[in-house]
């Protein structure tokens, strides 16, 4: 292969060496024994058969190889660069102003009132009074002290005190308040526990007799919530033994029959 690239590069110098009107025609055996002298010059005359012989040329395989390898690693190295500079960076974080935090929140059903502080009382005895709220796309059963697993929620902190706005049902021993589908005036209180991570799921795919086999794990992100309160309903009072104390309901008073 290297002998037959080296005798084709040797016939189109030839041809251009014959093409000169200038330049005598030669032998390939004389063409290959010449020498160039640095003692004659000729700058009036066309180009010699030396300056088209003294540019590089290889002839070996190996190098040409090489070469050509290098050049397909650097074209690769190339695209592969520009599509990971074309990627969008999921990972840098994306700055909010306050109103496109308070409205997010607001979407996703909470609002940020504050930082905890130590002088706050915001825990309190156990009420017998239920909530129904939504946070995002789900729906929670609540009571006063109760502890809760929400999809993590990116605008708050540890020790943020929230109120949970879309209440979509109240209830106590008394009474029952049904929303259409919300309750304006009612609202659940909570304080940000932590941010946690939930336990991992295993994604296995396999397609069999393709030697196709992939296993990713995947750990959700969660915040803690503590409920602290229940606002919207009567509450009723708490008898000493722990049970509460049921409104007087008044009997229809019964009229004496007269003869």
């Amino acid at each position: 292969m290297a002998h037959r690239r080296c005798f084709q590069s040797l016939a189109r110098h030839a041809t251009a060496l014959i093409s000169l009107k200038k330049t005598p025609p030669i032998s390939t055996v004389e063409f290959l024994a010449a020498k160039p002298n640095s003692a004659i010059t000729s700058p009036n005359l066309q180009p010699s058969w030396w300056t088209l012989w003294s540019q590089s040329r290889h002839f070996s395989s190996s190098k040409s190889d090489d070469s050509e390898s290098e050049v397909e690693m650097e074209m690769e190295e190339a695209i592969y660069g520009e599509a990971e500079n074309d990627e969008p960076a999921s990972h840098l974080e994306r700055d909010y102003s306050p109103e496109e935090k308070e409205s997010e929140a607001a979407a996703i059903g909470y609002k940020v009132i504050g930082q905890l502080q130590r002088s706050d009382r915001v825990f309190k005895d156990y009420e017998p009074v239920f909530a129904v709220v939504q946070i995002g796309s789900y729906q929670f059963k609540v009571s006063n002290g109760d502890c809760i697993f929400t999809e993590t929620l990116k605008f708050c902190e540890v020790n943020d005190k929230l109120i949970l706005n879309k209440v979509l049902l109240l209830g106590s021993p008394t009474q029952t308040i049904i929303g259409r589908p919300i309750l304006p005036d009612a609202s659940v209180h909570a304080v940000v526990e932590e941010h946690a991570l939930d336990a991992k799921v295993i994604i296995f795919k396999k397609k069999r007799r393709k030697n196709y086999r992939r296993t990713k794990g995947h750990r959700q992100e969660l915040t803690k919530l503590r409920i602290t309160d229940i606002q919207g309903i009567e509450k009723s009072e708490i008898k000493p033994d722990g049970k509460p104390i049921k409104a007087a309901v008044k009997k229809p008073e019964k009229m004496a029959a007269t003869a």
